[in-house]
């Protein structure tokens, strides 16, 4: 299951299949993002119109592209054919460089395409990327091809960004781009990726300098790390390669991965172990990360801040599977037994040099949440800079009617209205009332969130106290109340079908003044006293857990 976050090589995307409507681009955010997390895209999403002739074996050609925050990658993805002239299949990678100073620079990570058949038609190849922490900046990716020369054939056009070079395939992409030539167009690649507010990591997201021996069989190694802050487990990676063994040929190597929390200085009681999601390193297979990840993300632990160890549990057959590390201390082992899986505690164990080149990723608590009540893909029209004392909300119903908690309100932002500076925003939650009340009664207001005036479009969380949410009536207004400054904030809204009761099929949004530095007003008018309702519903929404 290399490479196994999110699909198959040679899959479209999650994120992609929603932003692609034959060749139109419909967004730059998921439409129905699951859990909230809203991944984004950064490179080119619309096809070039001009084909390429047939790709050369043993070469890459990229294109540049901005990252314009940090984030955690997801996705590589390449829009191609199998038309390029030569019969059979072709085969491809895609790979990750920084920029220096203008051409390609060191690889980041490189990932499996799979195979092209000539005659095959152009769509989009994607292939999982271990969830990597990016930083903000330009990158170029690559496509990195194969034999049997001559059936791949990739679409540019418009502005010139392309550079390339030879480079032997069987050995993998140069771990430094190399020197090159530069071409016309722009490469039709992208990267998928979850900005920083959606999704982080913890532990060694960097590739150690020293490999170690064959990792023996039914034996548990790790390493520690902090966890910064509260958040649920979303994937473990660990990099690693098949040449412990050289002799051995056509066997894999089983790979478990495993968390433990620490227990003065050694690994203690086993916080996580997946089920059904082993790793298998071939024999000879090139260094790269791998990942595992819970069945459900939703169904993993939540981690409170505090020293963890992320471990490596071996099955056969031994000795083929490397890891990487370096450095003095943190590292602990001892022998375990791989059919019944990681023991719990560790078990006494020896201390060793080195920390292993493994990480988490995890969804911040901001963002955690089994459920969501509201609008939870970012609407393609802004509004104009949101004016001061003013409150303004959609209306939403709810369908779960059990208990739950509520995680934190959100609302899609940006800083974009043209005044200066930096305006105050909170949120709302209000619920209607059946007994004959006029009023929808508060239920919580939000902390108070600065937003600074030039800040891109993004989910913006707001903490709550995590409070029982009322499930009946299930009538809900989720609101935006700004402050000082106006005209630094918009929001987000547009026309989308409306759930049963909305006052209009597509009249979900309403405004009333209330004065910014009192707090929210208490309650505000419903049952036909509320104010006219205006077009559009707004990019809002409640995230709540689903309590037994």
């Amino acid at each position: 299951m290399r490479h196994s976050f999110f699909g198959l090589p040679v899959q479209l995307g999650s994120t992609l299949r929603r932003l692609i409507a034959g060749a139109a681009i419909v967004a730059l955010t998921s439409l129905t993002p699951a859990y909230s997390q809203i991944a984004q895209t950064f490179g080119r999403v619309s096809p070039g119109t001009v084909p390429s002739g047939g790709l050369s074996a043993d070469m890459k050609r990229a294109s540049r592209f901005s990252l314009a925050s940090a984030g955690s990658l997801s996705e590589l993805c390449a829009y191609l054919d199998g038309n390029g002239g030569a019969s059979g299949t072709q085969s491809f990678r895609l790979a990750l460089y920084r920029d220096n100073g203008g051409v390609p620079g060191s690889k980041v990570i490189e990932v499996d395409g799979g195979q092209i058949s000539s005659g095959t038609a152009a769509h989009w190849y994607c292939s999982g990327a271990a969830l990597l922490p990016v930083e903000a900046g330009s990158y170029w990716i690559a496509i990195h091809s194969g034999g049997t020369a001559g059936v791949i054939r990739d679409y540019g056009g418009g502005a010139n960004n392309w550079y390339g070079n030879a480079d032997s395939f069987a050995d993998g992409a140069s771990t430094s781009f190399g020197t090159g030539n530069a071409g016309t167009g722009t490469l039709t690649l992208l990267a998928e990726y979850f900005p920083s507010t959606e999704m982080r990591t913890a532990g060694r997201a960097t590739v150690g300098t020293i490999a170690s021996g064959g990792m023996t069989a039914d034996f548990k190694r790790g390493s520690s790390f902090m966890m910064p802050e509260r958040g649920k487990l979303y994937g473990m990676s660990a990099y690693l390669d098949g040449n412990g063994a050289p002799a051995l040929a056509n066997v894999a190597q089983e790979v478990h991965f495993a968390i433990y929390k620490d227990d003065n200085g050694v690994p203690g009681a086993l916080v996580y172990s997946p089920i059904f999601d082993d790793e298998f390193v071939s024999s000879g297979a090139r260094a790269a990360w791998y990942s595992s990840m819970p069945v459900n993300p939703e169904t993993g632990p939540t981690l409170e801040p505090g020293k963890y160890w992320i471990v490596l549990l071996t099955g056969r057959d031994g000795g083929v599977a490397r890891n990487f590390a370096d450095g003095t201390g943190n590292w602990y082992g001892n022998a375990d037994t791989y059919s019944d899986g990681p023991s719990d505690p560790f078990g006494v164990g020896n201390t060793g040099n080195g920390t292993i080149s493994a990480f988490i990723a995890y969804r911040p608590a901001a963002v955690m949440a089994d459920r969501e009540l509201g609008r939870t893909d970012a609407a393609g029209i802004p509004s104009a800079g949101l004016s001061a004392n003013v409150m303004r909300w959609s209306h939403f119903f709810l369908d779960y009617g059990g208990y739950s908690t509520l995680t934190g309100l959100h609302a899609y932002l940006d800083g974009l209205g043209g005044a200066s500076g930096s305006q105050k925003v909170r949120m709302v939650l209000y619920q209607g009332n059946f007994r004959g009340d006029t009023r929808y009664i508060k239920v919580v207001e939000s902390d108070e969130v600065t937003v600074p005036a030039g800040m891109s479009p993004r989910w913006v969380d707001f903490h709550v106290p995590a409070l029982p949410l009322p499930t009946f009536p299930p009538n809900y207004i989720i609101a935006i109340q700004t402050g000082d400054t106006a005209g630094v904030i918009r929001d987000y809204g547009d026309t989308r079908p409306q759930p049963v009761g909305s006052p209009t099929p597509d009249g979900n949004w309403a405004s009333i003044a209330d004065t910014y530095s009192d707090g929210a007003l208490d309650n505000i008018p419903q049952a036909g006293h509320e104010p006219a309702p205006g077009t559009g519903t707004m990019s809002v929404y409640v995230g709540y857990s689903e309590d037994p």
